[in-house]
């Protein structure tokens, strides 16, 4: 047993996924594994690449990593994605359930639109005596759109009613193209139906407020009705007449599956669970719920969550502040790092953001390149918070998603996986743990959003900062970044009083390779002079490309055997290639270098060593062009 379930859900069915997540939660004490939520929030009314990028957060699911997947098939707002994914897990042979949506092979929990639609209709018809409603779905191809209309249609019939087509129309699940519906039906001038029955709460709220800003109240003088039975639906004000989908029975129903699957006991493949119709006052009855209660005491709550989301719009504010100006990424992380250590009121205690290090290190690369080859393997933990202490060094790959997981026994635990991406190219991921305030509060949405701006801002400005201080050739640092960078290595080695080596590097016979061979073949001379330094020098040693075929190192906590290392394995490089006759003409440098000494030449400047590396150059240079000019005389 690995302990372990993922589960794959969609942000935006909130209320459904909390309520499954009970008893999910329930079922867990019983088999001590821990939850792993994959969250997107993918909609059909966004553009199709984000939608994807959305989508991809399922991809990182390694089901040899589970015991079982619950797939909430239903809400993905992918029916392809839904079924290629249970289709994905069942293949690696690790059990899966489909919820809300059968797939021929998978197993599957439903929850029966039957009862509880039935009933509702039937109580409008035989209670309030509706004979001309009209539906609004949410989407014509959406299993659940489809079965409710399907409902009301045969319940209607079996009344001698019709619900004629010109009265069904698709309001998306949003509040949009539902007021468009509202807005037409009121401008035609023909009159209000008797009842607006909608497939969601979603829509019925929103009908209801479009209606009244167009003159006409619920239930007054148009009954709405909803389905769901979702948090908000309870305080709207009037309280929604609609249908519980009794989702944690579901959540209940699907572990044991799985656990049957692994325990190898006969179950059933299909599970069906009963809605049960709830009666609101949008219909114009009182129902058996206080709801004047749930709305006192939301009213009572406002001030703290309206407290509460400009906090975290001030904390969103600063780290977008913090942003602009992040010389590095490593820079980046320390700061991020030391922000949320100190400010994790609503992420909680357990917080993660893994990234795709080279999205913000290899900014020069195009992004689709970059993260559609999977240049690395392994992502980095970027913040890592736990136990509200900043944690470093933590491991995060492929199959160790959460950095320094580890399962403690008899304890359930949730996390909670959200996607970071530009459009439909994924550069990390967003880990909370258990229910911290922003997940309670139910503004994940609006605070990924936000993270995500933040992060594109993030590559956008090294970008930017790479486009001002680096040679675009080669990359290497221009004499701006010499400015910036070499100044504060030289003023850091004086400090601590540490060795520091400069070293000039300058190809040998440039302009004879530009004028026989052309300037592409200089351009890869170039190229290939720079690779051989990059492959040589030290992590926190710095390249500039001084002049055109002229190079500068500045390497800190270099001593004199360290320098002259370095300068053999680029000679050597070079004169390897030359040897493998890669190219039509020989490639070769002349190198100078000089090792600081901040004891005894106190007053000597970073200039004054940068002068001295260029002259030895020169003289090297000079005694090896007489070599090489001798040799060819004698030839």
């Amino acid at each position: 047993m690995k302990n372990k379930i993922a589960i794959c859900a969609n942000g935006w069915n909130y209320d459904l996924l909390f309520e499954a997540l009970d008893g999910i939660k329930e079922y867990a004490a019983s088999k001590d594994f821990d939850s792993f939520v994959f969250l997107s929030y993918a909609s059909y009314s966004t553009r199709v690449e984000w939608m994807q990028g959305e989508l991809n957060i399922y991809e990182m699911i390694d089901p040899n990593d589970y015991d079982g997947v619950i797939v909430f098939s239903n809400a993905l707002n992918s029916p392809t994605k839904a079924v290629a994914l249970c289709r994905r897990i069942k293949q690696s042979g690790v059990p899966v359930v489909s919820v809300g949506m059968e797939i021929d092979g998978i197993p599957s929990v439903c929850v029966s639109n039957e009862s509880g639609m039935r009933e509702l209709v039937e109580h409008l018809i035989e209670q309030h005596g509706v004979k001309n409603a009209y539906f609004i779905g949410g989407t014509p191809d959406h299993v659940d759109s489809r079965e409710r209309l399907k409902i009301t249609k045969e319940t209607f019939a079996a009344h001698g009613l019709e619900l004629s087509d010109k009265n069904i129309g698709y309001g998306r699940w949003s509040n949009h193209y539902t007021d468009m519906i509202i807005d037409e039906i009121v401008d035609s001038g023909k009159g209000l139906p008797d009842a607006f029955i909608c497939a969601n709460d979603v829509m019925a709220m929103a009908a209801c407020t479009k209606l009244e800003e167009r003159g006409f109240l619920a239930p007054e003088d148009v009954i709405v009705t909803g389905f769901d039975a979702i948090d908000e639906a309870k305080k709207f004000y009037p309280a929604m007449t609609t249908v519980e989908r009794n989702y944690k029975e579901v959540g209940k129903n699907a572990c044991k599956i799985i656990f049957s699957l692994i325990e190898h006991e006969d179950s059933s493949l299909y599970e069906k669970v009963e809605s049960i119709f709830s009666c609101g006052e949008s219909c114009g009855c009182r129902g058996k719920r206080d709801y004047a209660a749930d709305r006192i005491m939301y009213c009572r709550q406002s001030f703290r969550r309206e407290f509460d989301e400009r906090q975290l719009e001030q904390n969103e504010r600063v780290i977008r502040q913090w942003l602009t100006d992040m010389p590095s990424y490593d820079i980046l992380k320390e700061t991020l790092s030391d922000h949320y250590q100190r400010n994790h009121q609503f992420e909680g205690d357990d917080f993660y953001i893994c990234i795709n290090k080279e999205y913000f290190t290899d900014v020069m690369t195009d992004e689709k390149e970059l993260l559609a080859k999977g240049r690395v393997s392994e992502m980095d933990a970027l913040v890592s918070i736990r136990n509200g202490i900043v944690e470093s060094g933590l491991k995060v790959d492929a199959h160790t998603i959460v950095p320094g997981y580890f399962k403690t026994k008899e304890e359930q635990h949730v996390y909670f996986f959200l996607p970071l991406h530009d459009m439909e190219l994924n550069c990390g991921y967003v880990v909370f743990k258990d229910f911290p305030g922003i997940i309670r509060a139910n503004i994940l949405y609006p605070y990924m959003e936000q993270l995500q701006q933040s992060i594109k801002l993030m590559r956008t400005n090294f970008r930017l900062r790479m486009l001002y201080d680096r040679d675009q050739m080669t990359g290497l640092y221009n004499r701006f970044g010499y400015e910036g960078k070499a100044l504060p290595l030289y003023e850091d080695s004086l400090k601590n009083k540490t060795k520091l080596t400069v070293m000039f590097v300058d190809i040998n016979y440039m302009k004879h390779i530009n004028d026989v061979y052309g300037h592409l073949q200089g351009d890869n001379a170039i190229r290939t002079v720079v690779a051989a330094i990059n492959q040589n020098i030290d992590k926190d040693a710095i390249a500039v490309r001084f002049g055109g075929d002229e190079f500068l190192v500045i390497a800190p906590d270099c001593d004199e055997k360290r320098a002259l290392k370095i300068k053999e394995s680029i000679l050597h490089m070079l004169d390897k290639r030359s040897k493998e006759k890669t190219d039509p003409y020989d490639i070769s440098v002349s190198i100078g270098y000089v090792v600081s000494d901040p004891t005894s030449r106190k007053g000597a400047t970073l200039q004054d060593y940068i002068r001295e590396a260029d002259n030895k150059m020169y003289e090297i240079k000079k005694e090896m062009h007489k070599q090489l000019d001798r040799r060819k005389g004698e030839r």
